[in-house]
């Protein structure tokens, strides 16, 4: 028999909060395990999208090439956190981006055609689902709204407190971001140029917003 414990590793990605724990065992017992090193390939641009990913241990960034061959993180991914929702409700949908591993990692996938079995066999489930895409993609549009509006310093600095709600640790000087990133990655991260990015960080950093230790920023005290 399936323990409760069990079916905790897929309900706390947010798409699936408020679900009953009934509907985990289903999706439970069809969901693959993967496991990946850094620097390994979850999926690819331009693969069919035909599995959802939950995120169980480690983080990804999900990496998007243009036509001219400029290189966009769309995001960094971390535990719990859902990967692959395109193929949910779109057969023959394609992976927008590539999801890199940035450390050790483990994953739990199922089918969108499983899935979709247990969204028919329950219906009253969908609309649970919808409205926690709905919230997803509201929060998506909140971002690109404020990023719109914003100078390439404070998409940095809010690029850098995301980081620190999702990805931060406590020290002395503030919130230390855990994922080492390099001016190049937060130029891919906030859509600027390398150039505007290296005088932003000084700027920031001049202004005792941001400071680094070795490969980590850390966000000051006085952000929050």
């Amino acid at each position: 028999m399936m323990t409760n414990k069990s079916c905790l590793c897929l309900r706390d990605s947010a798409l699936f909060s408020g679900l009953r724990l009934e509907f985990f065992r289903h999706i439970c017992f069809a969901a693959s395990k993967q496991q990946f090193k850094k620097g390994q390939v979850l999926f690819q641009q331009g693969e069919e999208s035909d599995r959802i990913y939950v995120i169980k241990e480690g983080r990804f960034k999900l990496l998007r090439i243009s036509e001219d061959g400029n290189e966009s993180i769309l995001q960094i991914a971390g535990t719990g956190e859902l990967l692959g929702e395109t193929a949910l409700f779109r057969p023959g949908a394609v992976q927008l981006a590539t999801a890199i591993a940035l450390e050790e990692a483990k994953v739990r996938s199922i089918s969108r055609c499983t899935f979709e079995k247990v969204i028919k066999d329950q219906p009253d489930i969908a609309w649970e689902i919808i409205k926690n895409l709905g919230n997803r993609l509201y929060t998506i549009w909140e971002q690109v709204s404020e990023s719109n509006r914003q100078s390439t310093a404070e998409k940095i600095l809010s690029l850098m407190l995301r980081l620190s709600r999702e990805h931060g640790e406590n020290c002395s000087k503030g919130i230390r971001i855990t994922i080492p990133l390099t001016q190049q990655e937060i130029a891919a991260l906030v859509g600027a140029s390398r150039v505007m990015v290296s005088q932003s960080v000084k700027e920031l950093t001049d202004k005792n917003y941001l400071c680094r230790e070795k490969r980590y920023y850390i966000l000051k005290n006085k952000c929050f």
